[in-house]
């Protein structure tokens, strides 16, 4: 796998070489959660301008079973995607079902994470060796490395708990990465050498001090990719009645800046077109995040401005279900050239969301990966 930089008017952008394909920066990737997005086919995925995907390690794993894919021929085959695909490690799942369920079984300790599966109640285990086995026998092009994230506002001892296992697990992955792949240190970084890349994840809340410690010692340790953990917001918690809310956009400039200039920056669960946008502004490269596939089945559609119920900075939103678009015959957006701009009204998706129908869900769908692509190729020709 190869990858190229180019600097041109003070912007970074990247050229990635992989098994399936080669890839630019900025990029933006939707998230396939259980080996698939909800409603589209790989047709629409392609018809729609979708690159790549992300596809959750524990889900898969638990859903489909990677030793079953492994014998199917490898998840892009299985999808009939033939684009790149990127694995999380099933870090950020584990975490979220721990903190969630509280049982003597859910614990993450130095080994990896134990946990119950809420589907089914079986005894589990993640570890740092395990999760990379899982992403090797999926076939993915590009493999995180498992992590420990935390709340933005946990205590002092929490985060660097954290950031301390976050990078010994980071160690144990890479190593076990070499070993699965049959190379050594120096064959890491030869960039001859056609192999998956691997991403660290820097950890440390909301805490710069941490993050930065974070930062140097994956570094250290050395990765293709440096990617942003747990979601970039304020605390949710404080007594001030004028404290900043959501986004927070400091921490992830400061943290950006804290990466190598010659390797790729991914903002993992980034985010919004407005997010998208400042992130890139800040040093930032590929991108994934549920929200235009989940929103567009809750019938939340992005459109370009003037065309909408609500104004962002960059984009409108249009909440197709309001009863203003009952007999409203326009196209979903008039600057759109998806099939479902092309071939049917906002009165009649609204019909189909309003009655939960499918096909309802697969024109939303299109219509929203379709504008964050080309809002993502807007950013590359700007």
């Amino acid at each position: 796998m190869r990858v190229e930089l180019a600097i041109k008017n003070g912007k970074r952008s990247f050229k990635i070489q992989t098994k399936h394909g080669s890839l630019l920066t900025p990029l933006f990737m939707p998230d396939a959660t259980y080996g698939a997005i909800t409603s589209v086919g790989s047709d629409d995925l392609r018809n729609s301008g979708v690159e790549a995907l992300v596809t959750t390690t524990l889900h898969i794993e638990q859903k489909i079973g990677s030793d079953y894919l492994e014998k199917y021929g490898g998840l892009h085959d299985f999808m009939d995607f033939h684009n790149p695909i990127l694995t999380d490690s099933g870090g950020y799942q584990v975490f979220s079902l721990i903190h969630r369920n509280k049982s003597k079984n859910n614990m993450i300790t130095d080994a990896g994470c134990s946990f119950t599966a809420e589907a089914n109640g079986k005894f589990n285990f993640l570890s740092p060796e395990i999760s990379q086995q899982i992403q090797h026998k999926i076939g993915s092009d590009i493999r995180v490395v498992l992590d420990e994230p935390v709340i933005e506002d946990t205590s002092l001892a929490n985060i660097k708990r954290s950031v301390d296992r976050t990078t010994k697990w980071a160690k144990r992955s890479k190593q076990e990465f070499l070993r699965l792949n049959d190379l050594s240190e120096n064959d890491f970084n030869d960039p001859k050498i056609d192999r998956p890349l691997l991403a660290a994840v820097v950890q440390g809340a909301n805490n710069f001090k941490y993050r930065q410690i974070s930062a140097e010692q994956l570094i250290e340790i050395g990765f293709d990719i440096y990617s942003f953990g747990g979601l970039p917001l304020h605390s949710k918690h404080s007594w001030k009645n004028d404290a900043p809310q959501g986004f927070y956009h400091e921490l992830i400039a400061f943290v950006a800046n804290l990466l190598p200039v010659d390797k790729i920056r991914y903002g993992l669960g980034i985010g919004s077109p407005d997010d998208l946008d400042y992130a890139y502004k800040v040093g930032w490269d590929i991108f994934d995040c549920v929200l235009p596939t989940r929103n567009a089945r809750h019938a939340f559609l992005y459109v370009h401005k003037g065309q909408g119920d609500r104004s962002y900075r960059t984009y409108d939103v249009l909440h197709i279900k309001n009863g203003q678009y009952q007999f409203d015959k326009n196209p979903v957006d008039k600057e759109c050239s998806c099939s479902t701009c092309k071939n049917i009204d906002r009165a009649y998706l609204r019909y189909l969301l309003k009655t939960h129908n499918p096909t309802g869900y697969r024109y939303a769908t299109i219509h929203n990966l379709t504008f964050y692509m080309q809002h993502i190729q807007n950013l590359r020709n700007a």
